[in-house]
């Protein structure tokens, strides 16, 4: 039997990954709220606790983006690829900042990959759609936009709201897609 001064104890490795993912949900839940600073600052945080965590890697990226700061979110998505070649987080990442760059051709490549390696990954196929509306194109929109939907119903709150879909609001097909869903939690 156990004696009272047995405690359960944390190894040193579960303690750093506690550590990590806390910082790198901190940096996800400022990105969600806008405040790109300080996700920026969460998922540095992550990084230097573990240098190789491609979930800081890849928030840090998009909050970069964000900011502008387009050379240093490639070079985030460049460090996912030295880890690990055909991450679809390091797709998504790089596919977001040549959106915002202007660069449609690579961002479209990029966001290819992204779905080829992560074809179940539902934000993947929701930032696709954003890219697709910023192009006008409603039919690309909308495949992909259902796309995300299926596997992520609560993504309809953001696409009711989000800038990027705002051409698209009143179209019936996007009024329908993004229609309470009965499988989502309220």
């Amino acid at each position: 039997m156990p004696s009272p001064d047995d405690k359960p104890r944390i190894s040193p490795e579960r303690l750093r990954e506690i550590r990590v993912d806390t910082h790198v949900t901190y940096g996800k839940e400022f990105l969600r709220a806008g405040r790109y600073e300080d996700a920026c600052a969460a998922f540095d945080k992550a990084l230097e606790i573990d240098a190789g965590d491609v979930r800081a890697l890849a928030g840090r990226s998009l909050a970069l983006t964000r900011l502008g700061r387009y050379d240093e979110a490639l070079a985030a998505a460049a460090e996912i690829f030295r880890l690990e070649p055909n991450n679809p987080y390091g797709y998504n990442a790089q596919a977001v900042a040549y959106h915002a760059m202007g660069l449609a051709a690579e961002a479209e490549q990029a966001f290819v990959k992204a779905l080829q390696f992560g074809p179940d990954n539902a934000a993947h196929y929701y930032n696709f759609a954003c890219f697709w509306a910023a192009r006008d194109e409603p039919e690309r929109c909308r495949e992909n936009l259902a796309q995300a939907l299926e596997r992520d119903p609560r993504l309809n709150v953001l696409a009711a709201t989000d800038v990027d879909m705002r051409k698209f609001r009143d179209e019936p097909w996007f009024q329908q897609l993004v229609a309470f869903h009965p499988s989502e939690e309220s």
